[in-house]
């Protein structure tokens, strides 16, 4: 029975990263389209459009807030403890959130690299954060939440 509860759980928490990943690239599609003509289309930060980094940044944190606040209280049913023993579990899966990013940074800018086509670092985010997400899982059940 606990396999069973684990598999479901997984399956819940990686819909809810599938949620996550949509609010993700849906902000920074928006983002892209908002700040398409503005000043920051002509700026450059290491060799990347200031609003490529815009709209990454903001991806990430939309999606970061959404899928804390899921993964607290819907799949591993957490209650509010306190102020002290949820900033502890920020820090944690925010530390762990660090390492996943990298992950989703990394093939999102491998993939604005490296091909041409229109929206390419949105399909490598994509990629990156399935894989991101699916390690956190683990991460978070162990660490974090303790599930």
């Amino acid at each position: 029975m606990q396999n069973y509860s684990s598999k479901k759980m997984y399956l819940l928490y990686m819909f809810f990263a599938f949620c996550s990943i949509i609010i993700n690239l849906a902000t920074q599609y928006i983002a892209k389209i908002l700040l398409r003509d503005t000043q920051f289309t002509s700026m450059q930060f290491f060799d990347f459009e200031s609003v490529f980094l815009i709209q990454l940044i903001l991806g990430t944190i939309s999606g970061f807030i959404f899928k804390f606040i899921v993964d607290k209280f819907a799949i591993f049913k957490n209650s509010y403890a306190g102020l002290k023993h949820t900033s502890k579990q920020i820090i944690i899966y925010t530390l762990f959130a660090v390492i996943t990013t990298i992950i989703f940074w990394g093939f999102e800018v491998f993939f604005k690299l490296i091909f041409t086509y229109d929206n390419r670092e949105l399909i490598g985010g994509f990629i990156g954060l399935i894989i991101g997400y699916t390690i956190k899982y683990f991460l978070d059940k162990k660490y974090v939440f303790m599930a």
